[in-house]
């Protein structure tokens, strides 16, 4: 007998609210509710729905939670107040780096570094033109508008806007997406050179060539929600060691990472000081989420990559692994065509040469041609990326050490899928890196949860490649 979708709705209602809130530990209550898991899945997929996120939209007493997945439907988007934020160009960069000298002693030094001054000065004013087109068409529109550069961009401006729009790569939109904690705030990122970058994070390549177009529909809502999924990060350490992992931005104009190194006889007094410690102290953990969120990746590891870094790792409530590695990527789905890829990603003479090694050693008629290598070449690769708004991580352990008794114990897969990756680490001077940017001390007995939750999605908006009229 045929149901209405209304109807449906209606009775997975019902069934929501039933037993997925017990609070019981007992195995028999465990099956219950897998059971119930098992029977709305079945009864969403019998029924026709066109997404099982459907389901995960609705709270166990039946209600709509307020952050719904990327559903397919067209809505209205409320622009009335836009945040442009801008990229820093390597012109920006250099004046920032030479305490604003003037252009004439700014290009001498670069000239005499070899760098091509030209290429720099059109680059730098094509992305400000850019930046200003964009500006001058919001404003036409009757549109309140501001500018914030990596400098300037806070949350007082981001909790002002409607809207925040990142003018550049893929590079400024992470940027600009890494600190919108609201998840129903809209990031709409513009490619400023797609004739250079791909921008897979930005809207088509007719955006940036018809600026007005693009906010012609996106005013009319030609348009469908996607909802990225973004990775927290819980970090768990020592209490009195909490407080010092704090954020560090590796895109500040001013950062350096190491200081000079000394000759052994300065500072050996305080060096000396520096090892001491009072093993009377108390050593109790504590707690605490990191205040941003990733929407391509986080990686672990030495912050010389030339070190081994030594992690445990534990996936999804597994066993505990020992490894040596040159550390781990753990990234989303919008992070799957990202360094994930770049990491994994096979090429198609490895592949051809291993048809080959097939061929005759098992005695297989393959076809060893070019063309078949670059076939199953494409077919793995695409396997590697998945879904952006999946709340599925993949992890890469990259160059995983493997002699005698590494990794201790022995199963852990080099790459692979999890909900929940937890590691510990054991290393010296490592890193917890989000998205490339911001870096946060991952030392030795800091522990890391890694997980994807709903509520943390970041709202983009996706459009059609080609002209929607």
């Amino acid at each position: 007998m045929y149901s209405s979708p209304s109807t449906v709705r209606f009775k997975i209602k019902r069934l929501v609210s039933c037993p997925s809130n017990i609070k019981d530990d007992r195995p028999e209550a465990r099956q219950a509710v897998y059971a119930w898991q098992t029977m709305a899945n079945w009864l969403m997929y019998s029924c026709g729905l066109r997404q099982k996120q459907e389901l995960r939209e609705l709270t166990p007493n039946g209600s709509r939670k307020k952050t719904s997945s990327s559903g397919k439907e067209k809505v209205k988007l409320n622009m009335e107040k836009c945040l442009i934020v801008s990229k820093v160009t390597r012109y920006e960069y250099e004046k920032h780096c030479h305490d604003n000298i003037c252009d004439i002693e700014l290009e001498k030094i670069l000239r005499k570094r070899g760098s091509d001054y030209e290429a720099m000065m059109e680059t730098h004013l094509r992305q400000k033109a850019f930046e200003e087109n964009v500006a001058s068409s919001l404003k036409k529109i009757g549109l309140k508008v501001e500018m914030a550069s990596r400098l300037t961009y806070n949350d007082d401006l981001i909790n002002w806007c409607d809207v925040v729009m990142p003018c550049g790569g893929d590079g400024t939109f992470l940027l600009a997406a890494s600190r919108v904690r609201d998840a129903n705030k809209p990031v709409i990122g513009f490619n400023s050179a797609p004739h250079k970058s791909v921008g897979r994070l930005c809207l088509p390549t007719w955006c940036s060539n018809d600026v007005k177009g693009a906010f012609q529909a996106l005013k009319e809502g030609r348009f469908t929600w996607m909802r990225r999924s973004r990775i927290r990060t819980t970090i768990t350490s020592e209490a009195k060691l909490l407080d010092s992992i704090t954020p560090i931005d590796l895109h500040a104009l001013s950062y350096c990472r190491y200081p000079p190194v000394r000759h052994a006889h300065e500072g050996a007094e305080a060096d000396n000081m520096d090892l001491s410690c009072k093993v009377t102290e108390s050593c109790e953990l504590a707690t605490k989420v990191l205040p941003h969120l990733a929407l391509n990746e986080v990686f672990i590891g030495e912050s010389v990559t030339s070190r081994v870094s030594l992690l445990r790792l534990q996936i999804d409530n597994g066993a505990w692994t020992h490894t040596k590695s040159s550390g781990l990527c753990v990234t989303t789905g919008t992070g799957s065509t990202s360094w994930h890829f770049s990491i994994n990603c096979l090429r198609t003479h490895s592949v051809l040469e291993l048809m080959n090694i097939l061929s005759k050693e098992c005695g297989l008629p393959l076809d060893t041609s070019l063309e078949k290598a670059r076939e199953i070449t494409e077919k793995y690769n695409q396997k590697l990326m998945f879904s952006p708004d999946s709340e599925q991580m993949a992890y890469s352990v990259r160059e995983y050490i493997t002699f005698e008794e590494w990794p201790t114990p022995r199963g852990l897969r080099v790459r692979d899928k999890a909900t929940a990756v937890k590691v510990k680490s054991h290393c010296t001077d490592a890193g917890l890196v989000l998205d490339g940017s911001v870096s946060f001390p991952f030392n030795d007995g800091t522990e890391a949860v890694l997980e994807i939750h709903p509520e943390d999605s970041l709202m983009t908006v996706h459009m059609d490649d080609k002209l929607p009229y």
